[in-house]
């Protein structure tokens, strides 16, 4: 028997979105920069690198939310495979190939057929994948591995969950307090990345205990929180790469999920149809937005345009072109290929539309 599908939040959708702009507008300024003095947009942009703190949270949110009652059911785990697998590999494999295709010309010294393999199956190595913005994939399949766990057996899941993140969490603190060398890390695994998962599971169990009675507000207050730290990091105070602001973007963010959804569930709400829509396409918008942004930047160089006296309509440029890439490979590619592999997977298989786009990541 199939357990019936958690309601589809579009709030949560919206935030996916919001989360795939910052990372778009992180990187276009700093593509920009590469070339020109852009320091005032990259000023501005740089807190936008915590959209990957956001889709950490709400990935650990969405696969709780979803998967809960498959934890101590191991027959459910074939369902879970294929389902992770579907929504995050195929999609994957189009922009590793795309990304080889264009490192090709200039670079090929760099796609060596180990290198190639070790990106495409996501191993959590210390090198960074061909597709610079995959190595969050490698926390992903860590995360999904440890659920995985949890769905085999409760108790042992549980444990092996809390060991992984406990250690993380201890390393990144050693590391903080200068006991612990930066250049200790194990590969991905020691990261306060990983921690992440917890708070958004956390937050899936609170909305699931009933007990946020004014959604709305807590809402409120992790968002002025997650506000107030990327003004820090903006201006210099923080360093929004340390392993603190893990947790300081990390916990309010857990705050601001837990709050929507529960305002979202407390009634009929209207949630901004083109945030939604960009959530729904922010998997395809995060692998394909580097080369949205490297096809706009060649476009604009042959132009002629002089990029230091319209350096804002250069951004937007190479902003706009990352937007319509993404979109444009969700439409006609993300889309029909979910399709096809869902209508291939095990019995049961097809998810509900808030597991879609869990990754993010």
């Amino acid at each position: 028997m199939i357990a019936s599908r958690p309601r589809k939040l579009l709030s949560i959708q919206a935030l996916r979105g919001l989360a795939a702009f910052a990372v778009v507008a992180y990187h276009a300024a700093r593509h920009l920069g590469q070339a020109v003095d852009a320091s005032a947009i990259t000023r501005v942009t740089q807190p936008g690198h915590a959209g990957v703190d956001l889709f950490f949270v709400l990935s650990g949110f969405i696969i709780l939310h979803v998967h809960r009652q498959d934890i101590g059911r191991p027959a459910a785990l074939g369902r879970y495979g294929w389902q992770r697998f579907a929504r995050l590999m195929p999609i994957y494999w189009v922009a590793l190939a795309a990304t080889v295709a264009s490192l090709l010309p200039g670079h090929a010294e760099d796609v060596t057929l180990a290198r190639v393999a070790l990106s495409a199956s996501l191993l959590p190595v210390s090198q960074d994948p061909l597709l610079g913005v995959a190595w969050t994939l490698q926390h992903e399949m860590l995360f999904y591995g440890a659920f995985a766990l949890l769905i085999c057996n409760r108790a042992l899941g549980l444990c092996c969950l809390l060991l992984w993140l406990g250690w993380g969490l201890g390393w990144g603190l050693a590391q903080a307090s200068g006991m612990v060398p930066g250049a200790w890390n194990a590969p991905r695994f020691t990261s306060l990345f990983n921690l992440q998962f917890l708070f958004g599971m956390l937050a899936a169990l609170a909305l699931s205990s009933g007990r946020i009675r004014h959604g709305g507000a807590l809402a409120l207050v992790g968002g002025a929180i997650m506000l107030a730290v990327t003004l820090f990091e903006a201006t210099g105070r923080i360093d929004g790469y340390g392993n603190m602001a893990r947790l300081a973007y990390g916990i309010p963010a857990a705050m601001l999920i837990a709050g929507l959804a529960a305002w979202e569930q407390g009634g009929e709400r209207s949630v901004p149809v083109p945030l939604a829509a960009l959530g729904e396409a922010s998997y395809s918008l995060y692998l394909f937005h580097l080369l949205g942004i490297g096809v706009a930047w060649q476009v604009w160089l042959r132009s002629g345009i002089d990029t230091a006296a319209h350096l804002a309509a250069c951004y937007l440029f190479l902003m706009t072109s990352a937007l319509v890439t993404g979109l444009a490979v969700h439409r006609l590619i993300e889309v029909p290929l979910l399709r096809w592999l869902r209508s291939r997977g095990p019995s049961g298989a097809v998810q509900p539309r808030i597991a879609q786009y869990c990754c993010k990541t």
